[in-house]
């Protein structure tokens, strides 16, 4: 089944860096400098390690007590080095980020805290912050997500039968959402025995931790090998249809506040705390958009710039009076569309990309927008009507193939970090004797 490549996978583009503005954090002078840990041919520096110490420590202030200095460091210091490994696949791959496109994400940063980026930048420095430093953390995340994308999301395929299959038996699952929290205690395949039974043991010790009131999200942070426990573990909000499989048949059995058993699957033992449930609306009066656009990718032959240009060109002739359908049939780079004039059809509000959709937004039927980029290239979209429709049924497909993509996703990432992880040359470092 193909899916238009700007029509976007629901996943979130996570930035732990814009808690720096809401939590400001105060560097302590560095009276040395050393690497700590070298990730293939990349180093680690204290100063670096320090520094997303910090973070960790204001965004978790106020909590009660953090795990004990040591295992902090190490957490921090772990996802720092799978962050660094997926960037520098994604680098080795081709990925990049252009400036313009950063920018866009920096401004929508600044949109999200009510400033302007001048505003937000200014606001950073006034705070401490060094705003250099979170461009580049920005630009990584969103080169990690790029390479997700790539190395994962688009491997993924959810048919037809798939979504028919999952509405079947769902029932009145997809009305309901739950709201998880997880611990991973990590068995590697080739464990001995008795590191099986140590990790166990730990396993039910965190448990009884957890049921006995320990704040789960200082446990997650302090026991947890999933690369979500510096975020204390959140999985975020889940629709019933949209559980993890090995989560499926224990949450909807919980109560909220309750803590599962140890579930011992793929990678380890798994324990999942229901933090919260919410009902849904089943129903969904949409307004939909008919557009159509035109997209130019860089290459190898043409350059973001020399695309950019070709495209105002292409621009300018649909509005000097050339016929959009035939201009796009002839340049446009989307297989989903080019054959069809770039008619892209009636979609809702969540099928594009957040940088597409929003672009259409800015239309009135009938106007060509500006050049903009998206991840995938450059384009030009024109909106020819819009409607209101009940989609419903359109909607419960659509959260059903959704469901099914996230939790395929969200199992594939799971194997594929570990696998990068394990890839990957990773020494770590002492600190240096003073003398």
């Amino acid at each position: 089944m193909y899916m238009n490549p700007i029509y976007r996978h629901r996943h979130a583009l996570v930035l732990a860096a814009l808690l720096l503005l809401v939590s400001p954090f105060s560097r302590a002078a560095q009276v040395l400098d050393y690497i700590v840990a070298v990730v293939n041919d990349e180093v680690v520096l204290s100063s670096e390690l320090n520094q997303a110490l910090d973070q960790i420590k204001q965004q978790f202030a106020g909590r009660g007590p953090l795990p004990e200095e040591e295992v902090l460091r190490r957490q921090v210091l772990e996802r720092i080095v799978v962050t660094k490994a997926q960037v520098q696949r994604a680098q080795q791959g081709g990925l990049r980020v252009g400036d313009e496109q950063l920018n866009q994400a920096m401004e929508d940063i600044a949109a999200r805290n009510g400033m302007s980026l001048n505003q937000f930048a200014l606001a950073l420095r006034r705070e401490g912050i060094d705003y250099l430093q979170l461009r580049q953390q920005v630009r990584d995340e969103i080169l990690v997500n790029q390479l997700r994308q790539r190395e994962v999301d688009s491997r993924i395929v959810v048919t037809e039968d798939d979504v028919d299959l999952l509405l079947e038996q769902q029932g009145e699952s997809d009305k309901v959402e739950y709201h998880l929290a997880h611990i991973l205690i990590a068995i590697p395949s080739d464990a001995t025995s008795q590191a099986r039974d140590a990790a166990t043991q730990k396993a039910a010790q965190v448990v009884s931790e957890a049921r006995d009131g320990a704040d789960f999200a200082q446990l997650a942070i302090t026991h947890s090998d999933s690369p979500r426990a510096l975020d204390g573990g959140d999985l975020g909000w889940r629709r019933g249809n949209a559980l993890p499989t090995l989560f499926a048949d224990v949450v909807p059995e919980l109560e909220v506040g309750g803590v599962s058993d140890p579930i011992n699957a793929s990678g380890g033992l798994h324990i999942v705390k229901l933090v919260d449930k919410r009902g849904t609306s089943g129903d969904a009066l949409v307004k939909e958009t008919h557009a159509r656009h035109i997209l130019l990718k860089p290459n190898v032959l043409r350059n973001p710039q020399q695309t950019r240009a070709k495209l105002e060109e292409i621009r300018q002739q649909i509005a000097d009076g050339a016929d959009f359908t035939k201009l796009a049939k002839q340049h446009s780079e989307d297989p989903g569309s080019a054959n069809q004039g770039g008619d892209m059809g009636w979609q809702g509000p969540e099928t594009f990309v957040p940088e597409f959709q929003r672009a259409l937004d800015l239309l009135e039927p009938g106007e060509l927008s500006p050049v903009f980029q998206t991840p995938f290239g450059w384009h030009i979209a024109e909106v020819i009507d819009r409607r209101e429709r009940d989609r419903t049924e359109d909607l419960r497909r659509a959260q059903a193939r959704q469901a099914i993509f996230r939790r395929k996703a969200g199992e594939e990432q799971e194997v594929w970090l570990r696998q990068l992880r394990d890839e990957a040359y990773v020494e770590y470092r002492e600190q240096p004797d003073a003398g």
